[in-house]
């Protein structure tokens, strides 16, 4: 489907609100498959622009000139994002499928407007995508960050059948965006306990904590271990058999170290294949390596990065 020219519609007055037919308001599903062509453009912006800086400090001996994977890819969406849309009016995903973005007054979106949108699209993910479920059943299919930045989703040739003269909405939105706000952040965390409770139930787990707290390389660097706290885990399971990673963080009378372990399940029952942390001095300590006492301890360090170790734990992480 062909664009459209956003000069060629008239702009609506500040002081008005206007309506649509229900059916020149964009649905679901197309809007999916917009926004899902448009990851898939972003994703090919975001590899190209890449290969071309590597090449860049390839040629000049540079290190990448100073970007790192989320500061490109972060540049690469903000920019495509405020040019197509509050420029525009549409994304090339957009365009395809015929629809545009503008503001509930009828006129071109501001680029406040697609700042706050874009932001507030992660309140419209964070409960099991409720926030864009949303368009099935409101009368305007509006999404929950469509509702807090004031705009509509319409197809590209609609136009408005009724004009309201009515106060700004602004202060509905706020209200909008704060209960949303509050519900996402209560649903989050109990997300969050939830996992946490499983994962500290999980048998992988408790091992993992029973062989920690009884590790003598353990007990030298923190002392008698007080608390355990799972920061990170990955885990895979295929009936009897299974993977586990568990990054803990283990603390004692004379400080704490995070300790990283890779388990295998085999017939039912887990074990652990690796287990170690850095020490103060960054250097990594196998602890599943024999006690022999102190000056053991100082032979059994190896100054290997933490990246090493991030690398060789991905090795074996379940994919």
């Amino acid at each position: 489907m062909k664009g459209f020219d956003i000069d060629k519609y008239e702009p609506i007055t500040d002081a008005e609100h206007v309506k649509y037919n229900r059916q020149d308001y964009c649905g679901f599903w197309r809007r999916f498959a917009a926004n899902f062509l448009d990851g898939a453009i972003l994703g090919m912006a975001y590899k190209s622009v890449d290969v071309v800086l590597l090449a860049l400090a390839s040629l000049t001996g540079t290190s990448y000139l100073g970007f790192s994977d989320w500061m490109l890819s972060t540049i690469i969406f903000w920019a495509y994002m405020l040019w197509f849309k509050s420029y525009r009016g549409a994304t090339p995903g957009y365009n395809v499928f015929g629809i545009r973005i503008i503001s509930i007054k009828g006129s071109q979106v501001s680029i406040k407007q697609i700042v706050v949108r874009t932001v507030s699209s992660f309140l419209s993910a964070i409960p099991l995508g409720l926030g864009y479920l949303w368009i099935a059943i409101d009368p305007d299919r509006q999404a929950w960050h469509d509702k807090i930045a004031g705009t509509y989703v319409i197809k590209a040739e609609s136009r408005p059948v009724q004009t309201n003269q009515q106060p700004s909405p602004g202060p509905v939105r706020i209200k909008l965006l704060t209960s949303l706000i509050i519900v996402c952040l209560l649903m989050l965390l109990s997300l969050i306990a939830g996992v946490v409770y499983l994962l500290k139930d999980s048998d992988a787990y408790k091992l993992s904590k029973q062989y920690i707290g009884a590790n003598m390389w353990v007990q030298q660097e923190v002392g008698n271990t007080i608390e355990f706290g799972i920061i990170e885990s990955s885990k895979v399971f295929n009936g009897a058999s299974g993977k586990a990673n568990l990054i803990i963080r283990v603390s004692g009378e004379k400080g704490e170290v995070t300790v990283t372990t890779r388990l295998e399940k085999r017939d039912g029952e887990w074990q652990i294949i690796k287990a170690g942390y850095f020490d103060s001095d960054n250097n990594y300590i196998d602890i599943t390596m024999p006690y022999t006492g102190s000056k053991v301890l100082e032979v059994r360090k190896s100054s290997i990065s933490i990246r090493f170790v991030h690398m060789y734990c991905s090795t074996y992480a379940p994919s």
